[in-house]
């Protein structure tokens, strides 16, 4: 039996990526600059939202969005237990705590049945990842986030 190296995630990247990314490492500013002023500014248009702000990563941008909710020591977030760890590093960020939600089975997401035994008075948020891209069940999710006056963070 001979052996395949099937590449995980391997970029697909052509001349007008490599040349996007040369023009903005030879100019005068690497982050913030008006590549990403273009993008925010495009991504708010599409989304119809007043403001876009891009990150470096979606542990970046969960932390950002905790802080911003006002997250802390005290409060506690619903998460995956199948999952990258940067979901729960976003919420420890704040000092609040993860909370692991059980994974089903067949899907690997976060079982929908186990959340509500895990809220308490400190649950702020439920923080959902669609697992290898299949759908988590986010219509029964999205009611006991509002049910219980959730945040509903999806990555």
């Amino acid at each position: 039996m001979s052996a395949k190296n099937i590449p995980f995630g391997q970029p697909i990247l052509g001349d007008e990526e490599n040349q996007a990314v040369a023009d903005v490492l030879s100019g005068p500013i690497l982050v913030h600059g008006p590549k990403s002023e273009l993008f925010e500014s495009s991504f708010a248009e599409f989304t119809g939202t007043p403001h876009a702000i891009s990150v470096s990563s979606c542990t970046a941008g969960m932390h950002l969005i905790y802080h911003a909710l006002g997250f802390g020591p005290g409060d506690e977030v619903i998460v995956p237990s199948q999952t990258h760890v940067a979901t729960a590093h976003a919420v420890e960020l704040t000092g609040a705590r993860p909370i692991f939600a059980d994974a089903e089975l067949k899907t690997g997401n976060i079982d929908a049945a186990t959340i509500e035994s895990l809220i308490t008075p400190r649950t702020k948020a439920l923080a959902i990842v669609h697992y290898l891209g299949v759908p988590a069940e986010m219509d029964k999710i999205t009611k006991i986030a509002q049910k219980h006056g959730l945040f509903l963070l999806e990555d």
